[in-house]
């Protein structure tokens, strides 16, 4: 892959989002609307403005009432970026973004504990028909993604700061999101959620335990983990997949086949150092292993890109786009395979030129000669500038160019 045309993409889509002060529309959003709030207690039709916000081609939003709003989720996404960044360049920008964002995300703190730390992904209502989001609702994606970034302040800035921020999420993990009975260890969604498993959000907390562990190694998160590992493991398929969710009291599982598996990968491999039982560990490898041969066989095409939801396959998703980025620079990273460093380039390339608009936000949506180009800021843009932060990172040293170069 051309490092210009990487750099060059990183730039202009970072120029893109400072200039819209991280705001921006979400997916879900439709529910934050004036229009909406006129029938919030109808479950039904919110569930259908959702969607219709969600798939309609054209931007339905001033039309509803909906106005833009900045998603902590975001803030914690365009944060870790831009550490990378800072760790490769230099560039004192980067650090005030980053410092600044992770300030904003610290203010945001919903718990009344002082010793505990937890926020809200969406700054809107979110419903399903069988889960609930709010703002005023702390939900594990949020939380952990603020701990990975915390964890890469400290590592980068060297501030100890952060390093208690981190542990703070990790306390409200623990504290408020572990379920524990038989032997068998699950988080929780958000702390009202009950009677099902959603196996993605497992992983992410395990992949938030493990960057902690490297700092504050101690026996029960190592437990706590390990049991993470075995509820994962059961649960894959035998061609490499995961389920979405079970339900208790029922043999039945979601299956929808998308970018959560690469959080469930992502996940495996970051704990799998932290295994002390051999024979979990030779079978965390196999199902790492199989689970990558099913992500990039089956999720992608041999060009990169993407499947909506395997098996179907459009429309192609930015966010799937996205996580493939990370996913397979995590296998290079731990098994050092050319395949995967060259399949995530392979895909960043595609998305650079097929789905970044002149001005430098990338869009949501590909179908076959058409594409949806509402600027989704947590979806589209802190996802990308993630994925290609990474990428970037991994290729350092490859190519005297830099973002220096590419600003002047």
């Amino acid at each position: 892959m051309e490092q210009g045309l990487l750099w060059k993409s990183v730039d202009s889509l970072y120029s893109w989002v400072k200039k819209e002060k991280y705001r921006g529309w979400d997916p879900y959003d439709g529910l934050s609307g004036n229009i909406s709030q006129r029938f919030a207690h109808k479950k039904l039709l919110n569930i259908a403005l959702i969607q219709v916000n969600l798939y309609s081609p054209l931007n339905l939003r001033p039309l509803f009432g909906i106005r833009s709003g900045r998603s902590n989720k975001a803030l914690a996404l365009f944060s870790r970026a831009y550490l990378y960044l800072y760790s490769m360049t230099g560039l004192e920008e980067f650090k005030i973004e980053a410092k600044g964002l992770l300030k904003q995300l610290e203010n945001q703190n919903l718990s009344k504990n002082k010793d505990k730390f937890s926020c809200a992904s969406y700054y809107f209502p979110y419903i399903a028909p069988k889960h609930y989001l709010s703002a005023s609702l702390p939900d594990i994606i949020c939380v952990t993604e603020t701990i990975k970034s915390a964890i890469t302040a400290y590592e980068v800035l060297g501030k100890k700061h952060y390093l208690n921020f981190a542990i703070k999420g990790l306390n409200f993990l623990i504290g408020d999101l572990l379920e524990e009975s038989n032997g068998i260890a699950y988080f929780k969604y958000t702390p009202e959620e009950q009677g099902k498993v959603v196996f993605n959000v497992s992983a992410l907390a395990l992949e938030s335990t493990a960057r902690l562990l490297k700092y504050t190694l101690n026996d029960e998160l190592i437990e706590i983990g390990e049991n993470i590992m075995k509820l994962l493991l059961e649960h894959q398929r035998e061609d490499g997949a995961w389920p979405y969710s079970r339900y208790f009291g029922s043999n039945l599982y979601y299956w929808q086949i998308d970018y959560h598996q690469g959080f469930i990968l992502d996940g495996l491999i970051e704990f799998l150092p932290y295994l002390e039982d051999d024979s979990l560990k030779r079978d965390c490898v196999k199902a790492i292993l199989k689970g990558a041969e099913f992500y990039m066989r089956k999720q992608f095409t041999p060009e990169g890109v993407s499947y909506y939801r395997y098996p179907v396959k459009y429309p192609i998703d930015i966010h799937n786009q996205a996580q493939g980025i990370i996913t397979f620079l995590k296998l290079y990273r731990v098994f050092y395979e050319s395949k995967y460093l060259n399949f995530a380039e392979r895909i960043a390339e595609w998305t650079i030129r097929n789905m970044q608009d002149p001005s430098g936000y990338f869009y949501a949506h590909r179908w076959p000669g058409f594409v949806n180009k509402i600027p989704y800021m947590r979806w589209a843009q802190a996802w990308m500038m993630l994925a290609l932060a990474t990428l970037v990172n991994s290729k350092i040293g490859d190519n005297d160019e830099s973002f220096n170069d590419r600003s002047n």
